[in-house]
């Protein structure tokens, strides 16, 4: 057995009690509504033919208990619908809280590539289908309550009645599955429109320069155009099942009707509304026939993924870091500044450092040192959220925890102060809790480095790295943060490697590694330790 259909079973297993409650509350829930249906049209019916027959067949007619029965059970089937749907998504929403981080660490340690549009849309779908999945496990508990309801009370009417509903049932489900699910989602189409606005979006300032603007809302347009064909022959498709299944059921009850001419009135009305609701009840278990292959194929696909072969993650050890026979000592002291010339390899080294990319991408690094390591990478990523919610990304879940709001929030006003950033994301309306769009969309670039500088100085780690700090800063701004970063290094005693070709930032550094080319390696200006 695969290793995630191992922990997928696991977790299907450690949540059953939830699972089982939702379904016995699911055909709770069709008992109680397909009741309530048959004995409203039983009462009504007998109401009405009572009133039309005198006052004092009116007089003894029996409205209290059929009235009191009718109220029961809605408020049964209203309480039972409400556990159902607690019991299940709570289930659901609980497994997949602890799938989604188990797959993304399968997936990113298998190295595997996902920036694709139509594969992380495949991906979104088939893990929100998983999920829908374990919603989707009481529809057939739902479907057999309600049908063996209103078979039950059918039989009221007369054995026959009970017959052509089941034959009438019985040829629905028999057709519906073969029919098979239809296939034409859209998933290829919506993952090509999405992978065409990701490749847009960095080029905006160019496309509105070059007034390129016609040229690529007419390719998206044509890509929406063929989403919508995708969607609408889905829809058809869809709606196939839902037309036969009003067809039987209309043949059905005029079968019903036609057997049953001379049926009192109200059982009549009472076997042609249970019939309608069992019909109505084939609606989860049709559908539960038909996802099923869906969901199946969906688990297979992300089984695929969680089964990649994982990359062993090179061992760390010692605060040595040895480049190309030299070694650098990594501590409180260390003021280490990467140095060579553009593509020789300086930010492929601190990404290898990292544990970002393999050892073997960065020709010279001898194994990887144990040393934890704050990063301010060159591009400067940003979440798409908050101010807080970027900055928190520097801190562990047991370190945010551990702390007070109070606390937390001092530390990140610090941190967003050393940065030059603290009056800026004061003035903001909303402070911290700022939405800065896609991308951190609403920021300058330079307020994009410097948020990210800012994360990086939150975290509590042994080195601090940083790849062109100031990159995009005026004089003044650099200066300022040079300064600040200066503060924060004494302050918290962390050492510092440094990348960047600016002179004002070099001041930090007291060392220099030398990257070069393989063929021509440069040795070390000078080394500690």
């Amino acid at each position: 057995m695969s290793a995630f259909k191992t922990y997928f079973a696991d977790l299907k297993r450690r949540h059953r009690t939830q699972l089982t409650v939702a379904a016995i509350c699911a055909a709770g829930v069709s008992i109680a509504a397909t009741t309530l249906l048959g004995l409203s049209g039983w009462f009504l019916a007998g109401a009405a033919i009572a009133g039309a027959a005198g006052g004092a067949v009116m007089m003894a007619f029996n409205y209290l208990l059929p009235s009191a029965a009718i109220r029961g059970l809605a408020i049964a089937r209203t309480a039972m619908r409400y556990f159902e749907r607690l019991s299940a998504h709570t289930a659901a929403l609980r497994a997949l809280a602890e799938l989604r981080p188990w797959l993304f660490e399968r997936v990113s340690r298998s190295g595997l590539n996902l920036s694709r549009g139509e594969t992380s849309a495949r991906l979104v779908q088939d893990v929100g289908q998983l999920e829908n999945a374990l919603v989707a496990q009481s529809n057939w508990a739902s479907a057999l309550g309600g049908l063996m309801a209103a078979l039950v009370l059918s039989l009221l009417l007369s054995p026959l009645a009970t017959l052509i509903a089941a034959a009438g049932i019985g040829a629905l489900i028999i057709w519906s599955r073969r029919i098979a699910p239809s296939q034409a989602t859209g998933l290829a189409e919506l993952g090509a429109l999405k992978q065409s606005v990701h490749e847009t979006l960095p080029f905006l300032p160019d496309i509105a320069a070059y007034r390129l603007s016609e040229r690529f809302i007419d390719r998206l347009a044509a890509q929406e155009a063929a989403l919508r064909v995708a969607r609408e022959a889905q829809a058809r498709s869809e709606s196939l099942p839902a037309l036969f299944n009003l067809t039987v059921m209309a043949a059905t009850l005029a079968l019903i009707v036609a057997t049953h001419l001379r049926a009192d009135m109200p059982m009549l009305a009472l076997g042609l509304l249970v019939t309608t609701v069992a019909f109505e009840s084939t609606g989860p278990l049709l559908k539960a026939m038909a996802q099923k292959r869906l969901f199946d194929e969906a688990e297979s696909r992300v089984a695929e993924l969680g089964d990649l072969p994982q990359e062993t993650p090179p061992s760390r050890h010692g605060s040595v870091l040895r480049y190309r026979g030299q070694d650098y000592v990594l501590n409180g002291q260390t003021r280490l500044r990467v140095s060579g010339g553009s593509g020789t390899g300086k930010t492929r080294l601190i990404e290898a450092l990292m544990g970002l990319r393999p050892v073997t991408d960065a020709p010279g690094l001898d194994g990887l040192p144990a040393t934890t390591f704050s990063l301010s990478p060159q591009d400067a990523p940003v979440l798409n959220g908050t101010i807080g919610d970027n900055l928190l990304m520097a801190l562990s879940p047991r370190e945010i925890a551990a702390s007070t709001p109070d606390v937390l929030t001092a530390q990140v006003w610090a941190a967003l102060e050393a940065a030059q950033l603290k009056a800026r994301v004061a003035a903001m309306p909303k402070g911290l809790h700022q939405w800065i769009g896609d991308g951190g969309v609403t920021l300058s670039g330079g307020e994009r480095k410097r948020l990210n500088l800012a994360r990086a100085l939150l975290r509590k780690a042994d080195v601090l790295v940083l790849d062109e700090p100031t990159e995009g800063l005026d004089a003044a701004t650099e200066a300022a943060v040079i300064a600040a970063i200066a503060a924060h290094l004494d302050r918290t005693g962390q050492g510092l490697i440094l990348v960047s070709h600016r002179p004002g930032p070099r001041r930090l550094a007291t060392d220099t590694l030398e990257v070069g080319f393989l063929s021509a390696p440069a040795s070390p200006t000078t080394a500690a330790g």
